[in-house]
């Protein structure tokens, strides 16, 4: 198979998974507005990397991979409930304690490549979604499993510095107490995502 349309495919489907507005979004604004778009670009390389490890589990797997997980997915979806959950809750505290934003939270950019790229992996059905495509264009040997989950990785990193670098920026004309409200706000809608998908379990 030419590489070309696994790639083309990759790109497509790392773009259209990067742009859902979920959870993972939220918190990568919220990095990049509160702690500057060094940190935001850090943070989210990191989603970029889940999304490429799971493109390749897809690709190389094949059908089978999907299948399985779908079997198991109210099981993942509680963990990823929990998951959120903890990270809403635990922000919320920090807010209500009044530090939110004072202490670097997960310190270097480095930490918070490591914090997105556990956040990402904490929901392992965007490999069935991968499957899917992986699956409906047939890849055929190796080359063009690398070029569909490379496809996937340069999609993905490429709309989350875009999206990071934006809010990075805009984050510098904000008021601290701006800030705090974003911050509280976006861990309020992380918790009402954490309570959707465990009633959806």
């Amino acid at each position: 198979m030419d590489a070309g349309a696994p790639l083309f495919a990759g790109l497509v489907a790392g773009l259209a998974i990067a742009m859902q507005v979920g959870a993972v979004s939220l918190l990568l604004i919220e990095a990049a507005v509160v702690r500057g778009p060094r940190v935001g670009l850090a943070a989210g390389m990191g989603v970029a990397t889940a999304d490429l490890a799971y493109a390749a589990i897809a690709a190389l797997a094949g059908g089978a991979i999907g299948a399985a997980l779908s079997s198991h997915e109210a099981e993942i979806k509680v963990i990823a409930a929990v998951v959120l959950g903890a990270i809403a809750v635990h922000g919320l505290l920090r807010a209500a304690a009044g530090d939110l934003g004072a202490a670097p939270e997960w310190g270097t950019p480095a930490g918070h490549y490591a914090r997105f790229l556990a956040i990402t992996m904490a929901n392992p059905l965007t490999i069935a979604s991968f499957a899917a495509v992986a699956a409906a264009i047939s890849l055929d040997g190796p080359s063009a499993a690398v070029a569909f989950a490379a496809g996937v990785g340069v999609a993905s990193a490429a709309w989350h510095v875009g999206l990071t670098l934006a809010a990075g920026h805009a984050g510098r004309w904000i008021t601290p107490r701006i800030r705090r409200g974003l911050a509280v706000g976006g861990r309020l809608l992380i918790l009402a995502i954490a309570v959707h998908l465990a009633a959806g379990a």
